[in-house]
């Protein structure tokens, strides 16, 4: 196995720090919506770390297509029960990944460092809106009270 170039290693290791710091902060400030938030990102993470030895990304990629739809299930069953709104839009976010996987289906032209990057990219936004999220509620609570 050889090493990642020192741009990819970057971004994976940027990725990496986003993802604990997000997940840490969920998990410590957001409440039973934010910890269960936090370990769906970060277990679906990790088991697409590992899916994604399997398949290639020339074609659709089942194994991370699969955990993408799992989390896109637990991200919607959080959005019914929660009385938060982030879950909401994390669901919406993750939906676009998820519809990237669906596209591959319907064109062999794109190329494979630009259908992993589609998938990749929107896993930013729902970090980031978990933590504003959970940053608003805060606030609300704290106003309400």
């Amino acid at each position: 196995m050889s090493a990642l170039p020192l741009p990819d290693a970057l971004i994976i290791g940027l990725y990496w720090l986003l993802a604990l710091l997000c997940c840490a902060f969920a998990a410590v400030a957001g409440g039973k919506s934010g910890r269960t938030g936090a370990a769906m990102i970060f277990t679906a993470s990790v088991a697409s770390v590992l899916g994604a030895q399997f398949g290639n990304w020339g074609q659709p990629h089942i194994p991370v297509m699969t955990i993408d739809l799992i989390l896109l299930a637990g991200f919607y069953w959080l959005a019914l029960r929660s009385e938060s709104y982030w879950p909401i839009w994390a669901t919406g976010f993750h939906l676009i990944s998820v519809i990237s996987h669906v596209a591959m289906f319907f064109s062999e032209e794109v190329r494979q460092a630009l259908y992993f990057a589609f998938g990749a990219f929107w896993s930013l936004p729902v970090m980031m809106i978990m933590v504003i999220g959970i940053v608003r509620d805060r606030t609300m609570q704290w106003r309400e009270s």
